[in-house]
């Protein structure tokens, strides 16, 4: 599997280190990272995997996404990573499928900072992006990034897809 776009182990966004996730030593180090920071977006969004078999499940979930080529990076270095960012590939556009800012991390611009990162790293393709409608921040911080980067096309949801 390749590293992807940094072409590099660590890149420096907004002065916090950017670390692909990758399979192999899959179930420590920055995979077990990313499983954790998105189980905290699980709960941020109200759905959170409260036992063991649902943990188990999303570990899968990641595990599997990685496997099929998308690719992850978390934002800044361990222990305390300050978020994680995760897409994919679709056809000739990017669906960014989680971006997560740990709560005491946001609004220092680790969020914008990745954006541009990521359309820097795959210039002229265009990037969607899913928020939930009862997420007013997370509205307004895509809203004013849709205004900057014409390649971002935000789409405001009711609800979150299902998990697989």
């Amino acid at each position: 599997m390749s590293q992807g776009p940094w072409g590099k182990s660590r890149e420096q966004i907004a002065g916090v280190a950017l670390t692909p996730v990758q399979l192999h030593g899959a179930f420590r180090g920055p995979f077990s990272a990313l499983v954790d920071s998105s189980l905290a977006l699980l709960h941020d969004e109200g759905r959170p995997a409260r036992d063991a078999r649902a943990i188990a499940a999303q570990r899968q979930r990641l595990f599997r996404r990685l496997q099929q080529g998308e690719q992850a990076v978390l934002l800044g270095t361990g222990p305390s990573f300050a978020g994680h960012a995760q897409w994919a590939a679709v056809g000739s556009m990017l669906q960014l499928r989680e971006l997560r800012i740990a709560p005491a991390r946001r609004r220092e611009g680790l969020g914008a900072a990745f954006l541009r990162w990521l359309l820097a790293a795959y210039p002229g393709r265009p990037v969607n992006v899913q928020v939930l409608a009862p997420n007013k921040t997370g509205r307004a911080f895509w809203s004013a990034e849709a205004k900057r980067h014409p390649a971002l096309r935000v789409e405001v949801v009711e609800s979150t897809p299902p998990l697989s």
